[in-house]
């Protein structure tokens, strides 16, 4: 079986929020090369954005992203301390990419797919490249907590 891993389902278990079981399932059976697991780096990225912002948010108690932009830039302490969960999530990374977890490319065919996604089903570009990417991959289903897959009908969303 082969599954899309969007960045909510790492964020659930890494942030320890609701569903954080699940999450830990799923990406259980790509650690035990049950499934294959897909990714982008885009994904990578948007999962490495949230933790340093809820680790900031948590660190300077505001969700003012301009502030929490300056801090980074200015308060070496702050960066290491919210680098050091970024860290953590790339030794994750680097592990499941030992077992089953593809790290797939974005290429400029699935960007301009996207645009049919956004126009249909009212998707964001993130959103709608990662099932552009999904399609190129003959992948069915997409491991999310994001509710606004569930408005395909050619897609399967876990859990």
């Amino acid at each position: 079986m082969k599954i899309f891993i969007d960045s909510s389902l790492f964020l659930r278990l890494l942030l320890d929020e609701p569903g954080a079981d699940e999450a830990e399932k799923i990406l259980g059976n790509i650690e035990m090369n049950n499934v294959t697991g897909y990714t982008t780096p885009m994904v990578l990225e948007e999962v490495c954005f949230k933790i340093i912002y809820a680790e900031a948010c948590s660190i300077l108690d505001t969700k003012n992203i301009w502030r929490i932009r300056d801090a980074l830039k200015h308060d070496k302490k702050l960066r290491d301390r919210c680098l050091e969960k970024v860290s953590f999530f790339n030794r994750y990374v680097l592990y499941l990419s030992n077992n089953s977890l593809r790290i797939v490319h974005i290429d400029l065919e699935d960007y301009l797919n996207a645009v049919e996604y956004m126009e249909k089903y009212g998707l964001l570009p993130a959103d709608a490249i990662h099932i552009a990417v999904s399609k190129r991959l003959d992948i069915d289903t997409i491991a999310t907590f994001d509710e606004d897959f569930q408005i395909l009908n050619d897609i399967k969303v876990i859990p």
